[in-house]
């Protein structure tokens, strides 16, 4: 289909992005002990960046907010606004052994 409909972000989902983007900016300023002057402003550093920090705060059990567009294996766009952690996998119980199973075993 030519004429999909393709999520588009709220004025308000832009300026969460705006202002993450902005931080991300500063912290890599920050980091980097420069000024704009000398980093210019570069949204391939401010994007791998800010996925390295959602990355880590997920992976630390933080539920994010960071609109983004994804798209289903359906091939259907949507807008998230939240990530949330990945659920922790069950906990398997240990398989027990049964005596002699195995030849190496003493």
């Amino acid at each position: 289909m030519s004429d999909e409909h393709y999520p588009e972000f709220t004025s308000a989902q832009t300026e969460r992005l705006d202002e993450i983007d902005n931080a991300v900016y500063q912290t890599i300023l920050a980091f980097l002990n420069k000024s704009e002057d000398e980093f210019p402003w570069d949204m391939y550093y401010i994007g791998e960046v800010a996925e390295c920090i959602e990355e880590t705060l997920l992976s630390m059990g933080q539920r994010v907010h960071r609109p983004v567009i994804v798209t289903g294996k359906d091939g259907i766009s949507r807008i998230e606004e939240y990530q949330d952690p990945p659920k922790p996998k069950p906990k398997q119980k240990p398989k027990q052994k049964t005596k002699g199973a195995d030849a190496h075993e003493r």
